[in-house]
């Protein structure tokens, strides 16, 4: 039997589709297999690294939490050691001491280090005094140049300087600068940071180093090699974190091999949209300050700008004129540098605020401070007081100072600008809630086609005046008052009604009242003194018209200041 096999013609197709499918399917396997390795290897790269990125943030807010007690430990020690501490007890306790700033300091750099990957692309620019920054820096590095047997020193071309940069992000560059220089110098060598500022920027230079072992810790640009006999751009080698904060910062590294020296540079001033800007204090000239202004000052004093004043004592003719700088953009500055000068410039003109220095010619600040605060004329004006750090331990000076604020030197111009916004805002709030206490809540209110007359406030301020001076007069009454302005009663009482919209009876017995509580608070007077002092002789209704008055009794008053 014989068989015959008919071939379709569609045969030969389906073979080639499959020969030429089988010659694309091995790479398209290969292809596939790639894939999937790299993305799970991209999935657990991913993971490694939000574990890593978790374990760090970790590590950090462990180092924070550790602050509290470390601070806990550190404040008491100082406080024993400064004391009455035993001699022989006084090396070891120094010693822990040092210790614990030590781990301080290290604490302080991993928490701007969280803040720094916390916002690791914007910059955060505030105003520092540069001369402290570095010494401060330096200081937290000496130990590690101790271990090296290095010597740092630093020569600064200025006594105060004001430079603006990211504490967070300069900080470690300056360590890493710094530490190279110590890591590759030779034993028992001087290391010395020249540190020098102009109008374009600041630096730090190293210079004299007898090894090429300092400039191998950094990297030349290859498109600046054709400049020689100059300096030369290079950069931080082997890490891509100091290379980030540099160019972040602005800041360049440059060595000049003819003379030996390695800088690091810095832009003087930023202009980064992030720059933290200051938000000055302005008072909005309106009838009702006007008013306030004339009850509290002399019938001289005018306030010709919105701008608040600031007089400024200080001896120090450099820092006095750096402060002045600093602070006329936003406040009216007085300087003066004699103190006697500046008591006389205040009793006339009255200032917003007093800013002074402890060592002034002609008198001392603290004496200047004591005598504006006990005087009744001029005990409202809001005081800062600034010194070494010695000054501000002396607590007796200190104390009889009666200072609003002491600022150890050298101190933050931000900070300073911060307190006198704090302070005078304050002293306008007291001045305000006081006469609206004295007077009614309405009285500091402007009525319509109201026109402030000055001489009507000056009548008010001495009727006040007249009243405190008399206060201890149990039968003081309104014909008294009218006789010692020249006045008969009536015109007196009619005249101080359309001014206040109260009797004067009612002002004189807030006037008893408001005194009262301040003797009492003082804790220098017993409740059984302070009713004569006022002229209440009557300790029982004393007792009645206080508790009336404030809600409270006298004795809850000395309680509550205590």
């Amino acid at each position: 039997m014989k068989y015959s096999i008919t071939t379709s013609p569609l045969v030969p197709v389906v073979i080639t589709i499959l020969l030429i499918y089988q010659l694309y399917l091995v790479p398209l396997l290969i292809a596939g297999g790639i894939s999937i390795y790299w993305i799970w290897s991209f999935i657990f790269i991913q993971k490694e690294k939000n574990l890593l990125k978790e374990g760090i943030q970790y590590l950090m807010d462990s180092f924070g939490n550790i602050r509290t007690p470390i601070t806990s430990i550190h404040t008491p020690l100082k406080t024993i050691y400064n004391d009455h501490c035993p001699e022989n007890a006084k090396t070891e306790l120094l010693l822990a001491i040092r210790k614990i700033d030590c781990l301080n300091e290290h604490l302080t750099g991993l928490m701007n280090l969280k803040q720094l990957f916390t916002h690791s692309g914007s910059v955060d620019i505030a105003e520092y005094e540069l001369g402290k920054f570095i010494r401060n820096k330096v200081d937290s590095l000496r130990e590690h140049a101790i271990n090296n047997q290095i010597k740092l020193e630093i020569k600064t071309e200025f006594k105060y300087a004001s430079t603006w940069f990211d504490q967070s992000k300069v900080s470690p560059i300056i360590d890493k600068f710094i530490r190279n220089a110590i890591d590759h110098a030779g034993q028992k060598q001087t290391i010395i940071l020249a540190i020098s500022i102009n109008p374009q920027h600041w630096q730090i230079r190293i210079t004299g180093y007898k090894s090429r072992r300092l400039t191998q810790c950094y990297t030349y640009k290859k498109l600046q090699l054709l400049k020689r006999g100059e300096e030369l751009e290079y950069s931080f080698d082997k890490s891509i974190f100091y290379k980030k904060l540099l160019r972040l910062c602005n800041g360049k590294i440059l060595i000049n091999h003819s003379q030996q020296s390695v800088l690091l540079r810095f832009p003087l001033k930023y202009t980064h949209k992030n720059m933290s800007e200051y938000t000055p204090i302005q008072f909005t000239v309106n009838q009702e300050e006007k008013k306030i202004d004339s009850l509290f000052c002399k019938e001289t004093h005018k306030r010709k700008s919105a701008k608040p004043t600031v007089l400024l004592a200080d001896s120090n003719a450099d820092f006095r004129s750096y402060l002045e700088t600093r602070l006329s953009e936003h406040f009216i500055v007085k300087s003066f540098d004699n103190g006697l000068e500046a008591l006389k410039y205040i009793r006339e003109e009255y200032p917003d605020i007093v800013i002074c220095d402890m060592m002034l010619h002609g008198m001392y600040g603290n004496e200047l401070s004591s005598r504006l605060k006990t005087s009744g004329e001029t005990s409202i004006i809001p005081i800062i007081l600034y010194g070494s750090y010695l000054d501000g331990k002396q607590q007796n000076t200190r104390e009889a100072s009666l200072a609003d604020v002491f600022l150890h030197t050298p101190f933050h111009v931000e900070d300073l600008k911060i307190e006198i916004n704090v302070l005078i805002k304050n002293s306008r709030f007291l001045r305000k809630s006081f006469l609206q206490k004295i007077f009614g809540e309405q009285f500091l209110k402007i009525k319509e086609n109201e026109n402030l007359n000055e001489d009507n406030y000056v009548f008010i301020d001495r009727v006040k005046d007249y009243i405190l001076k008399n206060i201890d007069q149990e039968n003081l009454t309104i014909d008294e008052v009218a006789s010692e302005l020249y006045m008969s009663r009536t015109t007196f009482f009619n005249k101080w009604k359309s001014l206040t919209g109260e009797a004067p009876k009612f002002f004189i017995f807030r006037i008893r009242m408001e005194k009262a509580r301040e003797l009492l608070e003082s804790g220098k007077y017993s409740v059984n003194v302070v009713p004569e002092m006022i002229g209440l002789k009557n300790l029982k209704n004393f007792r009645h018209k206080y508790k009336e008055y404030f809600g409270i009794t006298p004795s809850e008053s000395i309680i509550k200041k205590q």
